[in-house]
């Protein structure tokens, strides 16, 4: 019997992926406690920043932004350019200084796809943080996505405890559709600990979502730019013309970008376009169809999947063909 399983080796061997010496030792510790301890380290990480938020703005900015946001953070994809990239068939690597422009961060921005038939679901711990801790948490807890054969390889050996399970594509769509109906947000993954890359998809909502705490939380400390969440490229506009008031957009917006007051007597809509991330979550839920997307070119480049593999494909075309 192997001592260490060919799952890990692969895991660590990814680590080799932009890190050398002992980064590449770091990564590779830090990647198989993040992996194996995936609640815990979650719960760790918001007692971390729960903790720090406490302190000075520059303190809490110097801590939970410059330096973990920096390694750990994700951008917002619509709900169609998710649906797209579960469904992606070919392997597609793009260039650092292209994937930058969409996933503007220094250190974890590789967008390298290659997950056809090689798809996971494990429990989500931001929601097994809140039940863990007897509040209010969203049902079901088993949506987290894992994509690519190492990962997945990875997680479906070594997490029993969160039921990491392989899935179809078809089974990860019915989820993600059953997760759009019910408002959440969708959101892919870049850390440092899975060799600079993205390959994690949440379906994300305010009142469980690390990543939507963190960034509620930044903002409450007067942090402008960039945190931990990138938006999805799009503003939602409202057509006047339509909209009847009713609130239901402030309600559910999960990043407080709406709210509904009383003017001489009247209900009025307020829109801050610069909180609004482009989820796309108001647009469906909107009864009057008055909300719609709009390209913003202040909220970053989109999660566009086709366009991703067209720039990959003109970049370089041996990095295009079919996954193995």
């Amino acid at each position: 019997m192997a001592i260490i399983k060919k799952s890990t080796k692969n895991f660590w061997k990814m680590q080799e992926e932009g890190a050398w010496g002992i980064q590449k030792v770091l990564n590779m510790i830090h990647g198989y406690m993040l992996l194996t301890l995936y609640d815990h380290y979650v719960t760790a990480a918001l007692v971390l920043i729960r903790f720090v938020g406490k302190f000075p703005k520059f303190i809490y900015k110097a801590i939970a932004i410059d330096f973990f946001a920096n390694r750990y953070h994700c951008k917002v994809l619509t709900y169609e350019n998710t649906k797209k990239l579960v469904s992606l068939e070919e392997s597609v690597t793009l260039p650092t200084e292209e994937s930058k422009k969409i996933i503007p961060w220094e250190i974890a921005n590789k967008l390298i796809f290659n997950h056809r038939n090689h798809l996971a679901i494990v429990d989500c711990p931001c929601r097994l943080e809140k039940k863990t801790a007897g509040k209010k948490y969203c049902e079901p807890i088993h949506t987290c996505i894992f994509m690519g054969k190492t990962s997945v390889d990875f997680v479906t050996s070594h997490m029993p405890r969160m039921h990491g399970e392989r899935a179809t594509k078809e089974q990860i769509l019915e989820l993600l559709k059953e997760q759009h109906l019910r408002g959440m947000v969708f959101t892919i993954w870049f850390k440092d600990a899975t060799g600079y890359r993205g390959g994690v998809l949440c379906s994300c909502c305010s009142c469980c979502c690390a990543g939507m705490e963190v960034e509620l939380l930044s903002r409450r400390k007067g942090i402008e730019g960039l945190k931990l969440t990138a938006p999805s490229g799009y503003s939602s506009e409202v057509d006047r013309t339509k909209c009847t008031v009713c609130g239901i957009c402030a309600q559910i917006c999960p990043y407080q970008a709406r709210q509904v007051i009383l003017l001489d007597g009247k209900k009025k809509l307020i829109d801050s376009i610069e909180l609004c991330m482009g989820c796309g979550v108001c647009v469906d839920r909107c009864q009057s169809n008055a909300i719609s997307l709009k390209v913003d070119p202040s909220k970053g480049e989109i999660f566009d999947v086709d366009l991703i593999v067209k720039r990959a494909t003109k970049q370089s075309p041996v990095n295009i063909g079919q996954a193995c």
